[in-house]
């Protein structure tokens, strides 16, 4: 039984929450991410966790997959609704969580929290406001295995109040990775895949490998 250890279940405060957009309609996966993900780790069981997860989809494919697979969404829309796999899934693998403010994902009687070998959000660091991402990026240290790694991909435009830190992916780079990483081990590395979950033409998509 997997459990999360917080202080926060609801981001109460996010746009996304207050004016539910993406939480209220997404639910993507992608069979050719999957392929290409699984053939990274040679075909070998993994931790995985997706940040923003909406519906679910992705989580619940790995889990079926025979991964301990979980999902944390900031908004109680699609578990207040009964939306997409949350009747199922709901407070199982797929949990409500402020993912700005620090949590422990526990599973059973465990009394060390799981590390993750993948960690991923897409479309989601653009919904963060500048203050909270150092700490969504030390949550994600703390959670990830030496040597694991979170792929994301962050949309550029503005999307009224849901993009609260909107910049080009040279500035990402150049300004807004060095600062909120600092306390981290994390560094950019290139994405490698070619397939990903989502993100279009206004998107890039980045892979934070974590080092000893």
């Amino acid at each position: 039984m997997i459990k999360i250890e917080t202080q926060y279940p609801i981001a109460s405060d996010s746009p996304d929450h207050l004016y539910p957009h993406g939480t209220a309609h997404d639910n993507s996966t992608d069979i050719n991410f999957l392929d290409e993900l699984t053939a990274h780790f040679k075909n070998e069981k993994i931790n995985f966790l997706d940040l923003g997860c909406s519906g679910g989809q992705l989580v619940v494919d790995l889990h079926n997959k025979g991964n301990v697979s979980i999902g944390l969404e900031g908004s109680d829309y699609s578990l207040v609704n009964n939306r997409a796999n949350w009747p199922e899934y709901g407070n199982k693998i797929l949990f409500t969580c402020d993912i700005t403010k620090p949590f422990k994902i526990f599973n059973d009687e465990e009394v060390t929290p799981i590390l993750f070998d993948v960690i991923t959000a897409w479309e989601v660091v653009e919904h963060i406001k500048y203050s909270d991402l150092s700490l969504l990026f030390e949550n994600i240290n703390n959670s990830l295995k030496t040597d694991g790694i979170f792929l994301a991909s962050i949309a550029m435009h503005p999307d009224g109040p849901l993009h609260q830190t909107v910049n080009t992916k040279e500035e990402w780079l150049t300004t807004i990775f060095p600062e909120v990483l600092k306390n981290t081990n994390l560094v950019v590395k290139e994405y490698p895949f070619q397939y990903w979950v989502r993100g279009g033409s206004q998107s890039f998509h980045i892979m934070l490998q974590k080092n000893k």
